[in-house]
């Protein structure tokens, strides 16, 4: 039986199978952002999201694991309490210039903090803004290679369908307890300001939160009330 079921799959032709990554952040300066590595090999010096070939036998997870750890320098006990989770499954056949190559994407929300720390010991890393559906890219680069500009745009879909209804559902905000104004940051960083008012914010919002006892002071201004999220958000 064995013999016969390995003889029937050698009948049919089989594509390569890639992992990608679009490890996603909110920038100090209030924009949603990318990881980017800068690739060896292959494109030499071309920016590109983080990912890497499935070896023969290999899990996706372990594949997503050790592609943000030889990649980006996030070994699995930085991204502790993140998970990466699958995204989508693009597989046109000429999305690849290098043959027929389905790309299992993954998204991974990471807070900025655990990010710059990483980007600065690394030369070969970036955080790209994401404007339009679009990585801006360093160096002048117009496009991502291996069709992923596709992914950064269907990443962004998935999180602005999240974040019309739910307080900072992947959070992007490390803390438990956050202020309205760092709230806010966080979704129009994912929705724009110019999508979403901020009247419209407060009143979807302020229903999935409740107002603790403490405040954060330090800021320019009076003390800032802090919130966490409701039970149920």
């Amino acid at each position: 039986m064995t013999g016969s079921s390995s003889f029937e799959l050698d009948k049919f032709p089989r594509p390569s199978i890639a992992v990608d990554v679009a490890v996603m952040t909110v920038t100090a300066a209030g924009e949603l952002g990318v990881l980017l590595h800068r690739r060896t090999g292959d494109k030499a010096g071309t920016w590109a999201l983080p990912g890497r070939f499935l070896r023969e036998r290999e899990r996706l997870a372990v594949a997503i694991e050790r592609t943000l750890e030889e990649k980006c320098g996030l070994p699995a006990r930085d991204i502790t309490g993140r998970a990466p989770r699958q995204l989508h499954v693009f597989d046109d056949p000429d999305r690849d210039d290098r043959g027929w190559v389905l790309s299992v994407a993954h998204l991974l929300v990471l807070p900025i903090e655990r990010l710059d720390p990483v980007v600065a010991e690394h030369p070969g890393l970036a955080i790209a803004p994401i404007r339009n559906d679009h990585a801006v890219l360093p160096d002048t680069q117009k496009q991502l290679p291996y069709g992923q500009d596709e992914i950064i745009a269907r990443a962004h879909e998935e999180l602005r369908r999240e974040y019309l209804e739910t307080p900072d559902p992947e959070r992007f905000l490390e803390t438990d307890t956050f202020t309205l104004s760092e709230l806010g940051v966080v979704h129009f960083a994912v929705l724009g300001k110019e999508n979403w008012a901020i009247d419209t914010f407060r009143r979807k919002m302020s229903r999935q939160l409740r107002e603790t006892s403490a405040e954060k002071r330090g800021g320019p201004g009076r003390p800032a009330a802090l919130f966490r999220r409701s039970r149920h958000s």
